[in-house]
């Protein structure tokens, strides 16, 4: 079944951009051939014509396809940083398929609740092979949700906020949320006033 779900993800991917690409300009043929190439599953050659077509004048069209690629690469956090710079230049562009997108990049970056968040938002919308993919998503995280989180857990959040804050600090914010989120459902509230504080700040676009 997963198989078929997934041949069908890559056709409706295949449509968007192509629709996109119609209206026009020099990058147009860049991004079909980037759409060609992902939905083959060359993701590499797909990231490159994307890459080009931005360059070309796509901007942030290009951008929020350039993140879904990343994602299916397997470099979630390159893709998180990649759907934040596409919804700050466009947010208008978002629909339901990035939000999909956006969504597994969050999970394989550990940042479950953000990525429940975004599913839950996807809904039918898009499509009943889109909303299948969203509920198994949806399953398998509600356990990572509902357990206890251990210490080890916590820590791990802030060392990714500490990575990511002086080169990357939007994703450094996306982690700082996630790790108060963690934090506060430990049993003592291991390191809360830390984690909390880094959220404010990142938040804020300030130095803790």
């Amino acid at each position: 079944m997963l198989p078929r779900l997934v041949k069908r993800l890559a056709c409706i991917v295949l449509l968007a951009w192509s629709t996109v690409a119609a209206a026009g300009g020099a990058f147009n043929e860049h991004l079909l051939a980037g759409a060609s190439h992902f939905r083959a599953g060359r993701y590499e050659a797909a990231l490159v014509e994307l890459q080009v077509a931005e360059k070309l004048g796509a901007g942030a069209q290009a951008r929020w396809y350039i993140a879904a690629t990343l994602s299916k690469l397997g470099r979630p956090e390159d893709a998180l940083e990649a759907f934040l710079s596409a919804a700050a230049g466009d947010p208008g562009m978002r629909d339901v398929l990035l939000t999909y997108h956006e969504a597994v990049a969050s999970q394989d970056a550990r940042l479950y609740a953000r990525a429940d968040r975004l599913l839950s938002s996807v809904g039918s919308g898009g499509g009943p092979a889109i909303a299948e993919f969203a509920a198994k998503l949806r399953a398998q995280l509600a356990p990572l949700l509902q357990a206890t989180p251990t210490h080890a857990s916590v820590d791990w959040y802030l060392d990714r906020v500490a990575a990511n804050r002086a080169g990357r600090p939007r994703l450094a914010a996306l982690f700082a949320e996630e790790a108060a989120r963690v934090a506060h459902r430990t049993p003592d509230c291991y390191r809360c006033a830390d984690a909390d504080k880094l959220a404010g700040a990142l938040a804020a676009g300030g130095s803790p």
